[in-house]
């Protein structure tokens, strides 16, 4: 009997959220090295290798070498399951734990904001740490909501204008997807991967700089049109470069190729 073929996909990692997060590798502990090894052996065993972007890809190669065979499938979402048509309401809004340093939500507690802002995500972190200066009231545009469900999250987008993407660590991005399905106008930070998933069809603002989302963000608050443009051009490319159906089929083509090899090889 020939084995099961075996798939890994690099959806995230923490070593390469520390090294984009502090520009370094992550300092020496068991936790780490154990880390490492574990992935390391999956690594190594797999058959294919998976990144739903090009720099996932590259950066997980980098921290754990070479695998047998890799291959980017981008994610994507059922364009069904949101509203594309509703009528805006002129906000914007980010998602992202206030917490974590990769989502980088931070760049958006200013109090010189454009338009109201709905920050979506927790401010407390797993070990009970709440994130600094996180009360609405030094902020008069930034409205913090906390999680959301999914449904609550597709009804903010659908009325949404803008989305602002501050992360600095983005192996992909859901949720810019999800409001891009929204038919939102993108604004994303200036990094290899969202500049790989959306290319022309985002306004970027200069690499983790918070003026520069700033004077983005006011750009666009000042000028309707441009924002109708970019939402068009998201929800463009999201509906047909980025939806479920496709990724959906090549994960079943990559699954069938592997298991025609195994069952040739046998």
């Amino acid at each position: 009997d020939c084995d099961l073929p075996r798939i890994v996909v690099a959806h995230s990692d923490v070593v390469s959220w520390w090294t984009a997060v502090h520009d370094a590798e992550p300092p020496h502990s068991d936790w780490i090295r154990e880390y490492r090894q574990n992935v390391e052996r999956g690594w190594r065993a797999a058959d294919l290798v998976i990144a739903p972007t090009a720099w996932m890809l590259s950066e997980a190669c980098r921290h754990y070498g070479e695998p047998r065979s890799k291959t980017l499938v981008y994610n994507g979402r059922d364009p069904r399951g949101f509203s594309a048509d509703q009528a805006k309401q002129g906000y914007a809004v980010s998602v992202g734990r206030l917490w974590d340093a990769g989502k980088q939500a931070s760049l958006l507690l200013r109090n010189d904001l454009p338009l109201l802002t709905i920050l979506v995500g927790s401010a407390q972190s797993p070990q009970g740490a709440v994130a600094s200066a996180q009360s609405s009231r030094n902020y008069p545009k930034l409205r913090m909501l906390g999680p959301q469900s999914e449904v609550q999250l597709q009804q903010l987008f659908a009325r949404a204008s803008l989305y602002i993407a501050t992360s600095r660590y983005e192996p992909f991005g859901l949720a810019p997807l999800e409001a891009a399905l929204s038919r939102c106008a993108l604004v994303a930070n200036d990094i290899p991967s969202l500049r790989e998933v959306w290319e022309d069809a985002a306004v970027y603002f200069a690499t983790n700089n918070a003026q520069e989302l700033l004077l983005t963000i006011q750009e666009l608050a000042s000028n309707p049109r441009q924002v109708r443009e970019y939402a068009d051009r998201a929800y463009e490319r999201a509906r047909t470069v980025l939806n479920s159906d496709r990724m959906a089929e090549e994960y079943l083509a990559l699954y069938r190729s592997l298991v025609c090899t195994e069952v040739a090889a046998a």
